[in-house]
């Protein structure tokens, strides 16, 4: 892979491929003649494990360009991936990594570094380092084991561990960074927390790592015979290790080596760990690698991870600028004990019995400190989300109201317009009604004033003809007077003056008035239980009020007797008037039609506009009281009505 191809595939790197175009002509030549005998320039081949693009290699590779291009290394970088997915692989590894050095070999190959246990266990299992090459190991275990894997399923592979700085010591040619992990440390810590511990279960995965975790478990533990050791391996398969966790006995603590590929070589859920450690829950968990820190385990005697890329570049840089003088030498991360501040008191585990310069760490504050721009873009992604949605609401709500307002509106039009067919068709009823009305008595009064002008007319006859014309004249008056009444009432023209006025007094005026209205023998008097009451009201209107009801009640009562009554009812406010009479009452299907213009239950037979009582109630409505016709007396009529004791307050137009 071409160097510049590679520079341009990682982010981060254009500053990288400046320095390298800025510093490839004199810089590039100085070093050549100060470190290269052969006058060619160099190359150093990086080999990852697998993905290069994975985020810890990633990191990696661009620290140690960019250390690379600072110290102007004469030569070119190149990157490839050993594609490492499952152990039963193995053998694959070894012939990729063989193929991968004999093509740069004749590159002039200075250093090889290679990231991952495999692509490191695949350089050791090929037996070979290319004559005048560096090499160099990062994340890297100094334990490992032997490859290639046996023939037969790896399920049952139980190999030997190796030391792989005894392997290489005194070698000059190795060098990198190594983590050494401490069974003896752990154990020794676990014992002081739990004196009566009984069993240790170490759980490991199926990967070179896990498989090389646990050869190195089994061979520490041998310097505890009195503890049993119980591998939990996914390579039996997640229900085979389930049963087994969940079967640990008391006294047990378990070590987390590490658990990212199942048995099938598939990887495994990020669930899987912890419902793993849930299926037996009271048996405390601690990890020698970080696997499961922060979820799981308690903490342990860990390394502390480093890259070491800086390390790795400096040294190539040195040794090439010393002419082979500076050796690389293979180092190992530091290590110390690491506990997470939240499963300590889960667990109950005092401080002072941990060890001294135990590192106490808070993982949740740490992950939320990792990742406090993805949760500022997350916090103002929701912000955004819920302004949108408030938005779309509020959009929602004004549609909402919009739609309500036009059906408002629609109803108020389909109102306004049954309104006007109505009072279209009033009018015209008022017109034939009003014509029909008028026509009766100017009939009479003009047939018989022409009557009256004929010479051979008695005397007796002239009198009866002018008393006609005189009484359908005083007929066409009232209907006049009426017409313009409830005119005047439906417009709001007329004002009511408000007084205080004796009711009573005016009760008995409005008997004395209609006295001539009533038949011969029909008695009218009034009830009341106070002599005296005094009310605000407009007495003129009262009277009207009254005045019609006992005209309409001495029109229709031949025989009998019209009682006026009047009941103050100071509690609810309001005074009740009633006009009852011994008359053919009225029927129950007309009780409220007899309010309306125009309206008379006996047609002609009677004299009458029409109007009286749609006055009444026009007049009543005003005062601020009601009407009707009481459907529980059947002794002939009688007409209810009620006023309040006090001016009702102004309406608002």
């Amino acid at each position: 892979m071409n160097a510049l191809r590679t520079l341009l595939s990682h982010t981060g790197r254009l500053a990288a491929l400046v320095l390298v175009c800025v510093l490839s002509a004199a810089p590039l030549h100085a070093a050549e003649a100060s470190s290269d005998t052969t006058g060619a320039p160099g190359a150093i081949l990086i080999v990852s494990s697998y993905n290069p693009d994975t985020r810890r290699m990633s990191n990696f590779i661009s620290a140690f360009e960019e250390r690379i291009v600072a110290e102007a290394f004469p030569g070119e970088i190149y990157i490839e991936s050993l594609e490492c997915k499952n152990v039963d692989d193995a053998p694959q590894w070894i012939a990729r990594l063989d193929k991968l050095l004999d093509r740069y070999e004749p590159k002039g190959l200075r250093a090889v570094v290679l990231l991952g246990q495999e692509a490191w266990a695949s350089f050791v299992s090929l037996g070979r380092i290319p004559e005048g090459v560096l090499c160099f190991g990062c994340f890297v275990s100094s334990n490992g084991i032997p490859l290639p894997v046996p023939k037969g399923s790896v399920r049952n592979w139980k190999p030997e561990t190796v030391d792989y700085l005894e392997r290489f010591a005194g070698n000059p040619a190795v060098g990198g960074l190594f983590n050494k992990y401490d069974i003896h440390r752990n154990i020794e810590m676990i014992r002081a927390i739990y004196p009566r511990l009984q069993c240790v279960a170490f759980v490991s995965d199926n990967t070179y790592g896990g498989i090389s975790l646990q050869a190195l478990v089994r061979k520490e533990m041998e310097r505890y015979p009195e503890l049993q050791l119980v591998l939990i391996d996914s390579r039996a398969g997640e229900e085979k290790a389930q049963e087994l966790y969940a079967s640990l006995p008391q006294r047990s603590a378990v070590l987390l080596g590490t658990w990212r590929v199942g048995g099938d070589g598939d990887y495994l859920m990020q669930r899987s760990l912890f419902d793993l450690v849930q299926t037996n829950p009271r048996i405390p968990v601690f990890s020698i690698t970080g696997t499961g820190f922060g979820e799981v385990a308690a903490g342990g005697y860990q390394p502390r991870y480093d890259n070491g890329a800086a390390q790795v570049a400096d040294e190539i840089c040195a040794y090439y600028a010393s002419n082979g003088e500076k050796k690389p030498t293979p180092r190992l991360t530091d290590r110390y004990y690491r506990f997470d501040s939240h499963k300590i008191k889960e667990w109950k585990i005092a401080e002072y019995a941990l060890p001294e310069g135990s590192v106490f760490e808070d993982p949740l504050t740490a992950k939320l400190s990792r990742y406090s721009h993805y949760i500022e873009l997350l916090v103002m992604g929701i912000l955004l989300l819920l302004l949108l949605l408030a938005v779309v609401g509020w959009l929602l709500v004004r549609t909402q109201r919009l739609r309500r307002r036009l059906e408002e509106h629609e109803a108020q039009l389909i109102e306004a317009r049954e309104r006007a067919e109505e009072s279209d068709r009033l009018k015209s009823a008022f017109l034939a009604n009003m014509s029909h009305e008028i026509r009766t008595p100017l009939n009479a009064v003009i047939g018989f004033s022409s009557l009256m002008q004929e010479e051979e007319l008695t005397p007796e006859e002239r009198n009866e003809y002018c008393a006609i014309v005189v009484n359908n004249s005083e007929m066409l008056l009232v209907l006049l007077n009426d017409i313009l009444d409830i005119s005047s009432l439906e417009c709001g023209k007329i004002k009511f003056d408000y007084t205080d006025n004796d009711i009573l007094p005016i009760c008995q005026q409005a008997i004395q008035t209609t006295a001539h209205t009533r038949q011969e023998g029909v008695e009218c008097h009034l009830e009341s239980p106070a002599e005296h009451f005094t009310m605000q009201t407009d007495a003129y209107r009262l009277s009207q009020v009254l005045i019609n009801l006992l005209t309409n009640a001495g029109k229709f009562t031949s025989e009998g007797s019209i009682t006026l009554g009047v009941e103050p009812d100071p509690a609810h406010g309001e005074v009740r008037f009633s006009v009852t009479d011994t008359g053919p009452g009225i029927p129950a299907d007309k009780q409220e039609r007899v309010f309306d213009r125009f309206e008379k239950l006996e047609g002609n037979l009677k004299h009458g506009t029409g109007l009286g009582l749609a006055i009444c109630r026009q007049i009543v409505t005003i005062f601020g009281g009601r009407i009707w016709v009481d459907p529980d007396y059947t002794g002939g009529a009688r007409f209810v009505f009620t006023l309040p004791i006090v001016r009702p307050p102004k309406r608002r137009k």
